[in-house]
């Protein structure tokens, strides 16, 4: 597994490293950024620790929930075309997803452990795996299980996961990017980008990959032309990757912001 994670991170490092210098939103950031080191950990040991404990788990949840398996309801979306499949198994997802996200910014057990992944005060691609294993095996179970008890195809999943993931890189990515009339229908880098803003107007928004449901829910936040001027928390998380696994055990409360700074306003980088 750890072979096919380097031949993943090389390919990965090949695609946006020259993406995020031919279209930067930030130019004068630097490809070995503050964290990067710390983020390269979180890609391999992160992972390991969440396949890991996202299998753990799963097998227990089966030992509960096998007798809810192969029912009609299951047999009848297995038979449908592959393109419903990944249709339904796309809303179901996000719709899961926004409200586990969504907990994660408001409850604070939750929060402690999703801070670390808005520690990142630089976003690029990289910064798309700065994440707590816990963090990750929650929002896996969390979205995961709805689509093992409906019974959609392992093809859907592949499908699914495999494009979920180049989505969730690209949108951290330091890159100008915006998709126009479809930014309502796709999650684009200027629309997650705000969600990892630490400016007051934009703290709690856009938790989705589909923003139509951030709209719904009066979570949405997308000025045109303008992009966050800062990133991260004002808590001071570390950057040491093992003080990061640690943090969220601390006694003390994380706050998602402080809004008794002067905020710096939002800087224009249209052209």
């Amino acid at each position: 597994m750890f072979y096919q994670m380097a031949i993943g991170f090389v390919i990965l490092s090949l695609v946006f490293i020259p993406l995020e210098r031919k279209f930067s939103l930030r130019r004068e950031q630097p490809i070995l950024r503050k964290g990067w080191l710390t983020d390269v950990i979180h890609f391999f040991l992160s992972r390991l620790l969440t396949t890991g404990g996202s299998y753990a788990i799963a097998v227990i949840l089966y030992i509960f929930f096998h007798q809810l398996l192969n029912n009609p309801l299951q047999a009848a979306i297995t038979r449908q075309p592959g393109w419903l499949q990944f249709v339904e198994a796309y809303l179901i997802a996000e719709i899961t997803f926004y409200g586990i996200h969504r907990l994660a910014h408001t409850w604070h057990w939750l929060w402690k452990f999703h801070a670390v992944h808005h520690s990142s005060e630089n976003l690029d691609w990289l910064a798309s795996v700065r994440l707590h294993p816990t963090d990750m095996i929650i929002a896996n179970i969390v979205v995961g299980l709805p689509l093992i008890l409906l019974g959609f195809s392992a093809e859907t999943f592949g499908v699914w996961s495999v494009i979920s993931t180049f989505l969730a890189v690209f949108n951290h990515a330091n890159v100008r990017v915006s998709y126009g009339p479809l930014r309502w229908i796709l999650a684009d880098p200027h629309f997650h980008h705000w969600h990892h803003a630490n400016e007051p107007q934009a703290i709690n928004k856009n938790f989705s990959g589909l923003p139509l449901l951030d709209k719904l829910f009066g979570t949405a936040y997308m000025p045109k032309n303008q992009w966050p001027r800062r990133y991260g928390v004002d808590d001071a998380i570390p950057q040491n990757y093992f003080k990061q696994l640690l943090f969220p055990f601390r006694k003390t409360r994380p706050a998602i912001a402080n809004s008794d700074y002067a905020p710096y306003p939002p800087q224009n980088y249209s052209r």
